[in-house]
């Protein structure tokens, strides 16, 4: 039987010897490097700066980062459609321009409520927008491999922040913290836009392709290694939103969120020191330069974990990969706590380094592995809006917390209990997410390709079925 992809693969001749799919991935690689990395992993260095210079508080400017978190539920729940309506080419240009914008007026505020403006833009199209366009778009373009080719285009994040974090701490410092914005905002410009309106297509269909590795697979001259087996029915979001399953793999990513939102706008500030009030609050004591320094160690431990989790969801399944995430989670948040060491910080550095990762790798590859490829934007898409609004939760009480007590050691408790709330609910959820394909199975939910693609015999099938009038179990008979 042919799918449509194999007949537009066959209608245009053999694939080239080097898939397109990978020059997508390098696309969201840059992506990341740039417009993600500077606000996600960039941003704590300019903390202290901005709060001094604009003579606010740590909470003050933390509700800058929630803002931007509450607004990319916003391109969480919208980016998903949008992939399907317009080019992903049109998409990553808009998001790639708008953040450099936003850096350049970002340079000019004078005051917090400026900033607030500017983060809400942020956190649209950048932090929920930018990063869940290529969670899509890279996962419509790869069957084998996927976790692997998710991965590495998301761990872009860690391959800019490890060169720019740096670079922006020694601009901040001789130059002052708006010029290195605004380099910031040349750098996104030169090197993401000119890949991305080369390569950033939607399908591999838009090229006259089709998924990597799905016609091997249909064949059954390659195999997935991954314990988790294929779900080879639709399933889709109807179902989904019912399913315990489902709920489970929400938590976990709240809990996710919380300490994602805890650690990233405050992990420099945790080695160094901020003025409040015009009083010095001494939190590890250590240089903005030697911060930067164990930054870019987090940011290189990022490039590393994220490709190295991608290729265990491959091989070893979602398990492994969230049991081998949550631990890192724990290390972290244990490590945080002892932030006036210098072993402190660096395995903090090292640890999160490996736990963050789960945060952006982990829910396309759990939506399609736990559920499919029908709705994946959708599904994908809830799940990474509540995801961020308990980000946006964290940012806020991280900087209260600081605020009360002159400490983040109260936040890094509460991320130590989260974390292993993360591990035990993402672990349940992938074991309950099979009664909900057996229950669609079952139902007579038509059965799909390796591409997502509804095997048109099977189809037919149930379009006959459906017209006949059969009860549940007579179209549960036929179908078998």
């Amino acid at each position: 039987m042919t799918t449509a992809a194999n007949t537009l693969t066959a209608a245009t001749g053999r694939q080239s010897k080097f898939f397109f799919g990978w020059w997508v991935v390098a696309a969201g690689f840059i992506i990341m490097a740039t417009c993600y990395t500077v606000f996600i992993n960039c941003m704590s260095l300019f903390q202290a700066y901005i709060v001094s210079d604009l003579n606010t508080t740590m909470s003050a400017f933390n509700l800058s980062n929630t803002c931007a978190s509450v607004a990319s539920v916003v391109g969480a729940l919208f980016v998903g459609t949008f992939v399907d309506k317009y080019p992903g080419r049109v998409l990553g240009a808009v998001g790639v321009i708008t953040t450099a914008v936003v850096l350049i007026l970002m340079s000019q505020v004078t005051a917090v409520w400026q900033l607030y403006v500017l983060f809400t833009v942020v956190g649209i199209v950048a932090l929920a927008g930018l990063r869940l366009l290529i969670s899509i778009i890279v996962t419509n373009w790869f069957t084998l491999k996927r976790g692997l080719a998710v991965s590495i285009a998301l761990a872009g994040s860690g391959f800019g922040g490890a060169i720019l974090s740096p670079v922006a701490g020694v601009f901040i410092v001789n130059y002052g913290w708006r010029p290195a914005l605004v380099l910031l905002a040349v750098v996104v410009l030169v090197a993401a836009l000119p890949l991305v309106l080369y390569s950033f297509y939607s399908h591999p269909q838009d090229r006259g392709l089709e998924p990597y590795g799905a016609h091997q697979i249909e064949e059954g001259t390659k195999v997935d290694k991954s314990p988790d087996k294929m779900v080879d029915v639709a399933v889709g979001w109807k179902a989904v939103k019912s399913s315990p399953s489902f709920w489970l793999l929400v938590v976990g990513f709240v809990a996710m969120g919380i300490v994602n939102g805890a650690v990233l706008p405050n992990q420099v500030t945790n080695m160094t020191q901020v003025k409040l009030a015009g009083d010095v609050v001494v939190t590890g004591g250590h240089s903005t330069l030697w911060a930067s320094g164990v930054l870019s160690l987090y940011m290189v431990t990022v490039v590393i974990a994220k490709i190295s989790l991608g290729a265990i969801y491959d091989r070893f399944g979602l398990d492994a990969g969230n049991v081998f995430g949550t631990v890192a989670c724990c290390v972290a948040s244990v490590a945080l706590c002892f932030p006036q060491t210098d072993i402190g910080p660096i395995v903090a550095a090292v640890a999160f380094g490996i736990g963050t990762c789960m945060g952006t790798v982990a829910p396309p590859i759990s939506t399609v592995k736990q559920y499919g490829v029908k709705d994946l934007g959708k599904i994908t898409g809830i799940v990474t809006s509540v995801e961020m609004v308990s980000y946006a939760a964290a940012t806020l009480m991280s900087g209260t917390l600081f605020d009360m007590y002159h400490s983040f050691a109260p936040m890094w408790i509460i991320c130590l209990v989260c974390s292993v709330v993360m591990g035990v609910t993402l672990v349940a959820s992938r074991a309950t997410s099979g009664k909900l394909i057996e229950k669609c199975r079952a139902a007579g939910a038509p059965k799909v390709d390796a591409s997502g693609n509804v095997i048109e015999e099977i189809a037919e099938e149930a379009e006959a079925i459906d017209a006949a009038g059969l009860s549940p179990k007579a179209q549960e008979d036929v179908l078998d």
